[in-house]
């Protein structure tokens, strides 16, 4: 159904091109994922020759969330500027995976546009009160720091333990998360999590299992009282870990500057709230 059929030069060949494009487009929203995936490579492999873009950008809006989000995957493989504001339009979306997977898209490609975009989506975030460590606050945050448009606050010790995965992510070593813990927090910073990775020789990365603490962060707690909690329960899970020279740790962790139009000492938005 797809194949495209050389008749002849011109515009009828051009023609069925079109055609199955846009049969492929509509094959994101089938019935089977796995349909709709087998037509989201098709048309990353026909993107590298075809122009497959242009149709696709006008279809974004027609397309449903998981539709919607392979074609975000497409438009990311094949890096064509055309998409740029078309993915800053789908900052708006009424899915949180949408918008959180469109505003990654534009900080990885470094599309700087976008910066007022991707701060107005992030104070949309705090005013639905969304808990800063979920998912979409830390894309938002991510996306603006990629821009240039956050600088997050690291610690003289902090920053001078970090080390870059073979991914590019900042990371530290596990034999000094405790430090690394203690000092975000003798900053005033609220460290939300970490997650613990194993660096192959190879450069591989494998997500190791790590412990956690079911204590809940109550975003509604005055800063200082933030912070502190957040130590204890960073400190707690940074104890059992046994730290091993090839084991390193990615950690998230937020200012009170991040917060976009908090009252001094209140942050808003929370878990429960």
């Amino acid at each position: 159904m797809w194949a495209v059929v050389a008749v002849d030069r011109g515009g009828r060949e051009r023609g069925l091109v079109i055609d199955g494009v846009r049969q492929l487009i509509d094959q994101l929203d089938a019935d089977s994922t796995d349909a709709a995936m087998d037509a989201q490579v098709e048309l990353i492999r026909r993107g590298h020759d075809t122009d497959v873009v242009e149709p696709l950008v006008r279809a974004l809006a027609t397309l449903s969330r998981y539709g919607q989000l392979l074609a975000i995957e497409i438009l990311e493989e094949l890096d064509d500027h055309r998409a740029d504001r078309p993915l800053v339009g789908l900052l708006d979306s009424e899915h949180d995976t949408v918008r959180e997977w469109a505003a990654g898209v534009l900080g990885r490609r470094r599309v700087h546009s976008a910066v007022p975009a991707v701060s107005r989506a992030y104070r949309a975030s705090l005013a639905r009160r969304d808990p800063p460590d979920g998912s979409e606050p830390v894309v938002l945050r991510q996306t603006l720091t990629d821009l240039g448009a956050r600088h997050p606050v690291v610690p003289p010790l902090t920053a001078g333990l970090q080390t870059s995965a073979p991914n590019g992510w900042p990371v530290w070593p596990t034999t000094r998360l405790l430090d690394v813990v203690d000092d975000l927090a003798d900053h005033n910073q609220v460290t939300l999590y970490f997650q613990l990775w194993r660096v192959e020789s190879d450069g591989s990365m494998f997500a190791v299992g790590q412990p956690l603490d079911d204590t809940t962060l109550d975003f509604d707690q005055p800063w200082p009282v933030l912070v502190e909690q957040a130590r204890d329960r960073a400190v707690g899970e940074a104890r059992q870990v046994q730290a091993r020279v090839e084991i390193v740790a990615a950690i998230e962790w937020i200012d009170q500057t991040d917060v976009l139009g908090a009252e001094p000492d209140r942050v808003p938005g929370g878990a429960g709230s």
